[in-house]
């Protein structure tokens, strides 16, 4: 029936799919199903929820519940894909481990992590592929316009990323989990407390190194965690695209939902594309309906609900202490009307039957007497008992779905928590004022004393009543369901509004259409460049003086290969400077990694942005051009041509912002890349480190294409590479552009690993700049006596660079960087299809083709000159 469902979608015009991709453990489950039931009612929307099997009846009997809420149509618009293999909590039930709780504090927190990395994640490689298999079958029988994942699911999250899907991430838990990390100045060292310490916000300043070291500790934890590496292989292993999803929490091209609210949690900076929505909480029929006769029995007196999750199950000495707990609260009541207890208390599927049979005993006069009902499970929903108003007090473990249910209902609690965001919760709990964190001296365990002093303090307590009731209110002014649906449907009308706004790009005018020329060829195709200003220089002589600087620059840019190396080495002979510059000289030469770290601190963008290099772009001069804009949420690689004899074109165009770059394409930041032997010599390694150039070895390609930009994973960021290299240099002569590319396919692999788009970029004019003489020259026959000197004496040809005044400064000879359009790249971090660089490659050189044919007549160029690809 699911097969015939999914085949007819294609056939029904204008409707609009979403899929929840989901664990199916209770808790979690509950905001998916919320979520379902909004978007039916709304009725624009079909629904599609991909989990495992045993979340089907809990649809089915929220279907049934409230189908007089939806309209007639609402059966065809709401399927279930059941995802083949084990569930998270399967995995986790067949290691044997009643838990994965721990102790608070730092070595707590840590604790807490480490089972998270080495335990929680139970599955085996068949068992991962499996479910990730089929969350991707899931996705392209479905075709859905928007994906929307469960944080905690790894599988489903890498089977939106590699179906191409920026999905929208459903968190379970509070706010923390997602913007912990991002707030300013390092906030998480110093002002939050992190998950799983049970710190007070604000953090004591005793307790900073701690936490500050728990954060770091708990990073290098994740990196080096022998399961996060065993995952990570298979991942490699299939081909799977993308960051392993723990380590993936926020980004700013995607939109993430959080059931907490600002006013429930600590102070935190929240990016726009985050919504606290507040508790999103299923709609549930009323315990009368669901059970008339617990109904009646919740309707007796007072009860408190003692709830400790879907997945917990108490050891029998914690068992013990909660039953004697409870007992102590009840002897010791002395209230208007006697109270009673409601305690889901489930075994462990390797526990006997008899495992909890002390604590049974305990209570049995008061279960004989009806007011203690102890049951393995609860079949009505836990929210529907806390909506008869008969709940005062509600125990439980500080699980997001039970804390959330209590805030919204007006609930005190008392909280029992032993597990990362459970402790975060029960300290938040006293802090609210709306209960007490119960077991702060025994967790992850239950002190039977502390326990009965925490429910004496809270059952009947006005103080907390009012509180927990001022909460509610608040929860209840647009519920958080609603709010979340809401923004979805908006999402899935209006994807472009799933990123977050750039920074310096969406929010700023950009460049009028004044600030550009346009140039257009005899086939009407348009380039873009920078406007020209035209300034009338009316003082006498200040032409001449921009001419005598313009020269003065360029012959100091140009030569500082040589010149810069010479004076570093040269300080050795000063007494005063020797052992410092040796040193650096050690430094720079065996142990600076500055030529493949992907980033230079050196990196001045006021140098760069300067008039300096308006002066030197203007020397010959320097045009850049586009084909179109280039999104700044896309990452590039410029694939330079020629490399000609010292790339003046690209110095100019994409190592500074002479030519415009930065007004050209908004929101890109780029790094000119290139030979690593420049990065080793002295004082010319911090002249081009602080205009952000970098060495062009495979490693720093990579680093600069997937660390740093807008997301933190490369985006809005691009590198120039001068493919032809060295080899192309020494093909460089006037009215020639030979280029060695036949032979190269490494930055087209780059591409494919980082998934960069591929920008071919043609410079007319860029081995016009100089003069090529060796010992079969004709012309400046001065010039050519050194070469045929050389090849006299040696047998081998020299070639002598020769420019302006027979030296090494380029002719003042304009040079037209043109940037073609952008070639779409898949990424595949692990492996890539030899094919498909291949296809690539055909594109790139096609683009570049069509560059030189198309404008080689509006830049003048000469009609015996050709593009050879000679290598």
């Amino acid at each position: 029936m699911t097969n015939l469902l999914v085949g007819l979608i294609g056939l029904v015009p204008d409707v609009l799919h979403i899929l929840f991709l989901a664990n199916s453990e209770h808790g979690q489950t509950n905001i998916i199903l919320a979520l379902t039931y909004e978007l039916l009612i709304r009725g624009d929307i079909d629904v599609h929820i991909g989990s495992f099997p045993n979340l089907e009846p809990r649809l089915e009997k929220l279907l049934e519940d409230n189908a007089s809420s939806y309209n007639a149509t609402y059966r065809s618009r709401i399927h279930f894909h059941p995802i083949r293999g084990p569930s998270n909590s399967e995995a986790f039930a067949r290691t044997g481990k009643r838990s994965v709780c721990h102790p608070p504090g730092y070595k707590g927190a840590l604790l807490g992590f480490k089972s998270l990395f080495e335990e929680l994640w139970a599955w085996n490689e068949e068992d991962y592929m499996q479910v990730y298999n089929s969350c991707l079958d899931i996705i392209h029988g479905v075709d859905p316009s928007t994906v929307i994942v469960d944080w905690f699911f790894p599988q489903g999250r890498d089977a939106a990323y590699n179906a191409g899907h920026a999905a929208i991430v459903l968190y379970t838990t509070s706010l923390s989990h997602v913007v912990y990390g991002l707030q300013p100045n390092s906030a998480w060292a110093w002002k939050f407390p992190m998950p799983g310490t049970d710190f007070p916000y604000p953090l004591p300043w005793h307790r900073i190194p701690a936490n500050a070291m728990a954060v770091i500790k708990a990073a290098k934890m994740y990196r080096s965690s022998n399961r996060q590496r065993e995952i990570r292989d298979w991942r490699i292993k299939h081909h799977i695209q993308g960051r392993f999803a723990f380590a993936d929490a926020w980004r700013p091209d995607r939109f993430h939902l959080a059931p907490g609210l600002k006013e429930l949690d600590w102070p935190f900076e929240v990016p726009e594309n985050v919504l606290p929505c507040g508790p999103i909480l299923l709609p549930v029929t009323s315990a009368k309906a669901q059970d008339p006769e617990l109904d009646r029995w919740l309707h007796n007196a007072p009860t408190i609900l003692v709830n400790l999750g879907t997945l917990a199950t108490p050891d029998p000495r914690d068992a013990m202490n909660i039953g004697s707990a409870l007992k102590t609260l009840l002897v010791s009541w002395t209230g208007d009307s006697q109270l009673q207890v409601l305690w889901k208390l489930p075994k462990h599927h390797l526990d006997c039957d008899h495992v909890y049979e002390e604590v049974l005993e305990l209570l049995s006069v008061e279960i004989e007497a009806d007011r203690v009902r102890v049951q393995s499970w609860f079949e009505v929903e836990p929210l529907a008992m806390l909506q008869t108003g008969q709940i005062i007090c509600t125990v439980h473990h500080g699980g997001a779905n039970s804390w959330y249910e209590a805030i919204q209902n007006g609930v005190p609690h008392v909280v029992l928590p032993g597990w990362q965001d459970c402790y975060e919760n029960a300290v938040r709990t006293e802090s609210f004022g709306i209960g007490v964190y119960a077991n702060k001296s025994a967790a992850p365990g239950v002190d039977t004393r502390e326990l009965a002093d925490a429910l004496l303090k809270v059952v009947g307590n006005p103080s907390y009543q009012a509180k927990a009731a001022e909460l509610s209110v608040l929860c209840l002014k647009k519920e958080g369901r609603v709010v979340g649906a809401e923004k979805i449907a908006e999402l899935v009308h209006n994807p472009a509004k799933m990123a977050l706004p750039i920074p310096g790009v969406d929010d700023i005018d950009l460049p009028s259409k004044s600030k550009f020329q346009s140039i257009k060829n005899a086939s009407g195709d348009i380039l873009e460049t920078i406007r020209l200003s035209q300034s009338d220089n009316k003082v006498p002589g200040a032409a001449y003086l921009q001419r005598i600087l313009e020269f003065f620059i360029v012959t100091i840019t140009t030569n500082t290969t040589w010149f810069l190396p010479i004076l570093g080495y040269c300080l050795l002979i000063l007494p005063g400077f020797r052992l410092p510059i040796l040193v650096y000289l050690i430094y720079i030469k065996y142990f600076s990694k500055a030529h493949k770290s992907g980033s230079s601190w050196l990196r001045n963008d006021t140098f760069r942005n300067s008039s300096f290099w308006t002066l030197f772009a203007s020397y010959f001069p320097i045009r850049l051009y586009r084909s179109c804009p280039l999104s700044p949420r896309r990452k590039y690689i410029f694939g330079y041509h020629p490399h000609g004899v010292s790339i003046r074109g690209a110095v100019g165009s994409f190592a500074s912002n002479g030519t415009g770059f930065s007004s050209l394409f908004p929101g890109i930041t780029n790094t000119l890349l290139t030979t690593d032997k420049f990065l080793h010599a002295p004082l010319l390694r911090e002249y081009i480190l602080s205009l952000g150039i970098n060495g062009v070895n495979r490693t720093s390609c990579v680093n600069h294409l997937t660390r740093s930009g807008h997301d933190g994973q490369g985006q809005g960021r691009s590198i120039t590479i001068c493919i032809g290299g060295a080899r192309e240099a020494r093909l460089a002569n006037p009215k020639t552009l030979d280029l060695v590319l036949n032979i190269r396919r490494g930055f087209i692999r780059v591409a494919i690993q980082t998934g960069a788009d591929l920008a071919p970029v043609l410079a007319f004019g860029e081995n016009d700049l100089f003069d090529i003489v060796d010992a079969n020259s004709d012309g400046r026959p001065w010039a050519g006596m050194i070469p045929r000197i050389w090849k006299s004496l040696t047998g081998r040809n020299l070639r002598m660079i020769v420019g302006r005044f027979g030296l090494t400064i380029p002719f003042r000879k304009p040079v037209h960087v043109v940037v073609g359009r952008p070639i779409r790249v898949k990424e595949s971090r692990w492996k890539q299809d030899e094919e498909y660089v291949e296809e690539l490659h055909g594109l790139y050189v096609k683009e570049l083709r069509r560059l030189w044919e198309d404008w080689r007549g509006v830049f003048g160029v000469e009609r015996e000159v050709r593009l050879d690809i000679v290598e």
